[in-house]
This record gives C-alpha cells, sequence and structure tokens, in this order.
C-alpha cells in the first residue's frame, strides 16, 4: 500500500504525519510516518480489509475505514489533509467535498462507488441516496432538487463531458425523450470519486444549474494488473499500473463492450430492442518533475441502438409500434499541466478536443392493417420517417490558479471554448401524431390529432462560435468564521449574451462538531442546443436561477454526522415549448423551488454503516399559457432512503436501500375514438388538456447487493449480485399511450437482477 498525504489547499506533501494501519481481521496495527514527499509506503500485507488513520500536528486528522489490500498489488491511497483553521473537528473521512464549497456537498470514494447497492455496474447508480438527488434506481439518469436530468452540470477530470450517459433519447415517446438517458460511458472501476453538490457551489462552474457532479478517472496505482469483468449484458478488460514514461508514471485502460439486446433475449424481453454500447477510457499520469504533473485523458464512446420489426412483433398487443434507429459516437481527448508555483500556489492548464456524432431516426409499423397473425416479415412499415442529426464539435482551453493569502485562499481562471454546431431535422412526409396539447397547432379544432409536416418540421442550425468565462473567488477566514465571495463573468456566444454571477457562502463553527452554512448567488443555464435548431425563430437566452439557502452540519461523535439545509431558488426566463407542430420554444417561464434535505451518515460499530436521507420540494413553474403556477415536470414532494452496509469479514459484504418517492405531477387528458374518421384505420388520439395537475401514485423500491472476494492463487475474484426492485413494485411515473386501443399502458415492473464477476491479476 502506498499512501501519499497533501495539504488540500496547497497540493503540496506533509511530510512527518503519523500513519496507523490496522488489520481489521485481526486488529493488528502498524504505525509509521510520511517522508520529505508525504509518502510511505507499506509492505508486507495480507490480503483483506484495512481502516487507515493519518494524524499530523495543525491539520484535523484523517480516517478511512475499509481499504482492500489485493494479492500483489501495490494501490494508491491520497489523503488530503485539512488545516485546522478550516476544519475543527475530530476527523474527517479520507476524503471530502471541498470545505468551502456548497454545504451538502459530498464525495464518494472509488470502493463506494463500485460497491454501492444499487449501482450494479454503473457509478452513476452509486449517486442514489445523495441529498436532493431523486431517481429510480433502473438507469443512470437522475433528477435533483425537481429539476430535469438535463439540467445537471458534469465533469469528467475537470473537463466538461454533458455526453457521459448513453441511449439519451432524441426521438420516441415523451418518457424516453425526457428521461436524461440509461446507462453511463464509465465502467465501474474507472471513477476514483465522484464530487456531488445539489445547489450553491462556486463560481468556477457554470452552464447548468440543478447539481454540479465532479467525477474523477482513476490514475493508476503503482505496480501493474490486468482485470477482466464479466456480467450480464456483456464484457470489460482494464490494466491499471505503471507506464513506464517517466519514474512513478502511470496508466489506466478500460475498454468494454454490453450488449442489452442479448442480455433481453435472455431474460425474454423481446420488445425492448437492441441495445449496444461500447466504451473506451484511457489516462495516464506523468510526473515531470516535484513541481509538475502531466495528464492525458481519452474517451473514445460508441452506441447504437435499432427496434425493427421483429420487436415490434414481440410487442404485447402491438402497444409499441415505433422503429428506432440510434447511433452516436461521442469522444473526448484532454491534456492537463498542473504546475507548483512559490510555496503555496498551484497553477493548472487544461485543453481538450470533444466531439459528438448523432443520428436518430423513428418509422413506425401498421400491424392493423393486415389480418392477425401475419408474419413480421409481412407487416407494412413506413422506415426512417423523421430523421435528426447531433453533430457537435468543441475545442476548449480552462486555466485556473489557487494560492493561500492573507486572508484565506484566492482563486481565479479564465475559459474558453469554441463550439461548431451541424443540427439538421429531416421529415419524409406528412405524419400524423395522436398526443398533443390543445394549445399545439391543428387547422381545426374538429381535428383530433395534429400532423407533423415537412414545412413546419425540417429545420437545421448551422453556427460556430466562441464563448468566453472568467471568474475571481476569495475565501476570508475570521476565527471561527470564513466567507467566500467571487464572481462568474461570461460571455455566451451562442445566446449573444453577456452574464454575471456573484456568488457568496459563510461557514460558522462555533465549536468543535458542529457547522453553521450558508450559501447565496445566481447561477444562469444555457439553451439545449436542439431547442434552439428545432425552428429558426427560436432565438433563446439563459435562464436565470436565483438560489439562497441556509444549514447545519453536527457531528455528536466520530463516524456520526447530521446534516441539513433548507434552500429557496426564484426561476426566471425559463424556456418552455410552445407548439410541437413546429417545435418553438420561448424564454416566458418563471417559477420557485424551495425544500429541505436531510442526510444521516453513521458507523453502528466497524464494518456496519447506515445512511438516511429525506428531501422534500415544491418547485412550480407557470408557462404564460393561462394556467397558472404547477409543478415542474420533475417534481416529487418526499424522497426517502434507508440504506445499510454489513462488511461481514475479509469476502463477504451485503448492503440494502430502501427508499421511497412520491410520483411524479399527473396530467388531465380525453381521449377521441376514430379521429381519422370512416374509410381509415382505427385510431384514437390522447388530448392534454391540462399538465402537471395532481399526483401520480407514491411508491417505494427495496435493492439488495452481496458482494464476494477472495484469493484464488494469483487472482484475486470478485462476484457480485445487485438486485433492483427486489419486491417488483410497480411505478405509474411512465405510461404509453396505445392508440390503436385508446389505452394508457403502465410498464410492467419487476426486479432487475443484475450479477458480475470480476477477475484481477497482479504482478
Amino acid at each position: 500500500m502506498t499512501i501519499l498525504v497533501k495539504d488540500q489547499f496547497t497540493d503540496r506533501p506533509l511530510p512527518t504525519a503519523q500513519i496507523t494501519i490496522t488489520e481489521r481481521e485481526t486488529n493488528a496495527t502498524r504505525s509509521m510516518e510520511t517522508d520529505a514527499q508525504g509518502r510511505v509506503i507499506v509492505k508486507q500485507l495480507d490480503p483483506g480489509l484495512y481502516s487507515v488513520k493519518v494524524t499530523k500536528s495543525g491539520f484535523a486528522s484523517s480516517y478511512e475505514p475499509s481499504i482492500r489490500v489485493i494479492t500483489r498489488k501495490n494501490i494508491k491511497i491520497e489523503f488530503e489533509l485539512l488545516n485546522k483553521t478550516v476544519m475543527d473537528i475530530v476527523e474527517v473521512r479520507a476524503r471530502q467535498a471541498d470545505v468551502f464549497a456548497s454545504g451538502s456537498s459530498t464525495y464518494l470514494n472509488r470502493e463506494e462507488l463500485r460497491s454501492a447497492v444499487g449501482g450494479g455496474a454503473d457509478p452513476l447508480l452509486s449517486l442514489d441516496g445523495l441529498p436532493g438527488l431523486a431517481a429510480t434506481g433502473e438507469f443512470a439518469s437522475f433528477s435533483v432538487r425537481g429539476r430535469g436530468p438535463r439540467d445537471n452540470l458534469l465533469f469528467v477530470d475537470e473537463f466538461p463531458f454533458d455526453k457521459a450517459v448513453h441511449f439519451d433519447a432524441t426521438l420516441g415517446e415523451d418518457e424516453d425523450v425526457g428521461g436524461g438517458g440509461r446507462f453511463s460511458i464509465f465502467a465501474p472501476n474507472v471513477i476514483n470519486g465522484a464530487e456531488f453538490s445539489p445547489g450553491g457551489w462556486g463560481p468556477a462552474y457554470g452552464g447548468r444549474a440543478a447539481s454540479l457532479l465532479k467525477l474523477e478517472v482513476a490514475g493508476g496505482n503503482p505496480s501493474p494488473s490486468a482485470s477482466l469483468r464479466f456480467d450480464l449484458a456483456g464484457f470489460e478488460v482494464g490494466y491499471d499500473g505503471p507506464a513506464g514514461i517517466t519514474e512513478d508514471s502511470t496508466l489506466l485502460l478500460s475498454a468494454r463492450r454490453l450488449d442489452f439486446g442479448a442480455f433481453f433475449e435472455t431474460i425474454e424481453e423481446l420488445d425492448i430492442g437492441d441495445p449496444v454500447l461500447s466504451d473506451i477510457i484511457v489516462k495516464s499520469v506523468i510526473p515531470i518533475n516535484q513541481n509538475h504533473t502531466f495528464e492525458i485523458l481519452l474517451m473514445d464512446t460508441h452506441e447504437d441502438y435499432t427496434r425493427d420489426i421483429t420487436h415490434v412483433f414481440a410487442s404485447p398487443d402491438f402497444q409499441d409500434v415505433a422503429l428506432l434507429d440510434f447511433k452516436q459516437d461521442s469522444d473526448l481527448y484532454g491534456l492537463t499541466l498542473q504546475s507548483l508555483l512559490g510555496e503555496e500556489a498551484v497553477w493548472t492548464n487544461k485543453v481538450y478536443y470533444r466531439q459528438s456524432d448523432k443520428v436518430s431516426s423513428e418509422g413506425e409499423a401498421f400491424p392493423d392493417l393486415v389480418p392477425p397473425g401475419t408474419p413480421a416479415p409481412d407487416i407494412p412499415l413506413r422506415e426512417d420517417i423523421i430523421t435528426i442529426g447531433e453533430d457537435e464539435t468543441e475545442l476548449g482551453w480552462r486555466s485556473d490558479f489557487e494560492t493561500v493569502n492573507q486572508w484565506g485562499v484566492f482563486s481565479t481562471g479564465i475559459q474558453v471554448t469554441q463550439i461548431e454546431l451541424n443540427y439538421a431535422t429531416i421529415l419524409d412526409g406528412d405524419w400524423n401524431r395522436f398526443v398533443y396539447d390543445e394549445n399545439d397547432y391543428r387547422p381545426s379544432p374538429e381535428q383530433r390529432y395534429i400532423v407533423l409536416t415537412p414545412t413546419d418540421t425540417n429545420a437545421s442550425l448551422n453556427q460556430k462560435e466562441t464563448s468566453y468565462a472568467g471568474y475571481i473567488d476569495q475565501v476570508i477566514e475570521f476565527g471561527d468564521w470564513d466567507f467566500r465571495t467571487g464572481v462568474r463573468l461570461e460571455r455566451d456566444g451562442f445566446a449573444d449574451e453577456n452574464i454575471a454571477s456573484p456568488r457568496f457562502s459563510v461557514n460558522w463553527r462555533p465549536g468543535t462538531g458542529i457547522r453553521y452554512f450558508a450559501t447565496a448567488g445566481l447561477f444562469y443555464q444555457s439553451p439545449r442546443y436542439l431547442d434552439l435548431a428545432a425552428n429558426e425563430s427560436n432565438n433563446l437566452k439563459n435562464e436565470e436561477i436565483a438560489h439562497s439557502s441556509l444549514g447545519f452540519e453536527y457531528v455528536p461523535i466520530n463516524n456520526w454526522s447530521l446534516l441539513t439545509e433548507a434552500y429557496y431558488q426564484n426561476l426566471d426566463n425559463l424556456v418552455v415549448d410552445l407548439d410541437r407542430v413546429r417545435g418553438t420554444f420561448a424564454n416566458i417561464g418563471d417559477g420557485t423551488s424551495y425544500g429541505v434535505d436531510v442526510v444521516v451518515n453513521g458507523t453502528i460499530r466497524e464494518g456496519i454503516y447506515t445512511t438516511a436521507t429525506y428531501s422534500y420540494n415544491d418547485i412550480v413553474i407557470d408557462r404564460k399559457d393561462g394556467r397558472g403556477a404547477i409543478a415542474a415536470d420533475f417534481s416529487r414532494e418526499h424522497v426517502a432512503t434507508l440504506g445499510l452496509t454489513w462488511e461481514i469479514n475479509d469476502r463477504w459484504k451485503i448492503a440494502g436501500r430502501y427508499k421511497f418517492l412520491s410520483g411524479r405531477p399527473d396530467e388531465l387528458f380525453i381521449i377521441h375514438s376514430d379521429v381519422l374518421g370512416p374509410g381509415q384505420p382505427l385510431r384514437f388520439s390522447k388530448e392534454i388538456t391540462e399538465r402537471n395537475v395532481g399526483r401520480k401514485s407514491s411508491y417505494s423500491l427495496v435493492n439488495l447487493r452481496i458482494d464476494y472476494r477472495r484469493a484464488l492463487g494469483p487472482i484475486d475474484v470478485t462476484a457480485f449480485l445487485d438486485v433492483i426492485n427486489l419486491t417488483a413494485a410497480s411505478s405509474s411515473d411512465d405510461t404509453e399511450f396505445d392508440y390503436r386501443r385508446g389505452i394508457e399502458v403502465e410498464d410492467d415492473s419487476e426486479a432487475e437482477p443484475l450479477i458480475g464477476l470480476r477477475l484481477d491479476y497482479a504482478w
């Protein structure tokens, strides 16, 4: 085990830090101290679980209760210590969120992500249970404090990257298009840590306003190891170890391919379709000398989803006749140079290139136009009725400088991005659609459906713009208080807008184990490129969110904490859709959002951990359509979770999570029959008369996970069984309108077992 100890703010190594390692099974302890490079290498450790405690005079102690040692593998653990003038509590976990970030920021390490209950093989699923976050547990997308999945701000190694979730549908049913994707691009062992904030973060970040998620790709360990992982959908291979470029340089390589079509055939879900994905992630950390470190990050992702007539034929009662073909290639190439300047300054420069090419098409099958029992190949089709192309190219540079000064911590930075968009929507002839809003365009009120026409639907956007952002941020420490104030200045090229975002936070620590905090600021959210491209008249500006919060964190004893945060947000200039026939949008909406998040974390005894969360949210939006303020699309009034993890011994771990979710807003509608008239196929339509009224029914889920790990000679074997929705509880959140029968069809709910096997070999 290689242990590195650094100052959290200056990133300098801390020598003479005291390290105490305890073997969990025998309680045997070993003590040592770090060298001048803040490093200590611990040899001759038996495989198993260990706890590590780090102490140093003038700094808060740090503790990691569960570190696994693997046969012949030298793992690297980093501790970032906080100066006691900043954090005066007994001890903190080995890594935590930025102490000056928003009050409810949370950090999850690599082990917590890859073995979280309900996480399966996806680190984004492992975020379930964080403050303000609502996720059904089935897919990697999530909503925060009533905002949608696409309102979350995502960074990978501090590079902006919003294509981190596969199968984010552009076409299809409303629940698919609004869902925000299905599976993340990250294999379970790739992410070293995730820092999540549900609001109130500093001025270094902008562009989205619901939450900030920063993912750190693992950089490799000092000793070489190879891995092979299997699950029901596919496989992953990986390398983790020295790069051989310079001394201490490391390399992580992960490549995987998952074929969910084959998985769906195995479980006899033949009507879903054939989703296939592949991801390659490479990261190398190359120390040049003691003061300069170079990093390379390469990500190449691909997805392909088809739903053809064979899948339609397997659909019960032909309730879903959509023919879908989605393809997307998305790449990110980033270079980072971190330089330590003087005694206390850090200068980080990043350049990156991002490219995404996505093509989505939808068609329709007509099984009711032929006699029952007609073979699938003989069912009439209309393929590729609508095709949408989304081609994005982004080139960016980011430079951040941070130093400790006489008042506290000062940081500043600049960001320059050039984005080129080539979007196109092509409709191949008129297309009848049977779900519509009463405000959607129809030539006559007597026409009980809408017709998409090439004249109204075809659109394109070919535009290249350069955007700029700069920020300054100063933390002022004064006794038990620290104040953080800063501002972000931006020039948004696509919105043709100059905006300023002041941010402010305060922390007060009147005693050991108690912290009061408050945050406030303006946040802006840029319009979606797809909305800009839908109609040339869509001249959209940034949405404005005025945020404020107040809360406290109480640590009564070591390894137990209670965090509570209440917040209020004023929402203005919101983008709302006006007409789905013509694809028009406008910045005419406004609203409010307020609520409270409560989080309890604790260690019942060593090896048994618990966490409980409760979130209340009330978010309403006035779309200026005469209906007044109504609940937002992703509003859930109550979300509560209760989790328990038991590390039974070195080999076995079991975890469970109970989750309760209020239903999302419902709608009022009228179903019209035989809308095409005499001599035409029987069709029903659904006219939505009121959106987001009332509530769909609440529901609860139970997830269960079992992990088993042992060494078989030179190979370390890890197996897991992760069952999502163990009790097969039903959800009424998503329904699908069958316009051939005129009924709403709810998705069948069932338990989803995820099984995985991982083999690690170190040398």
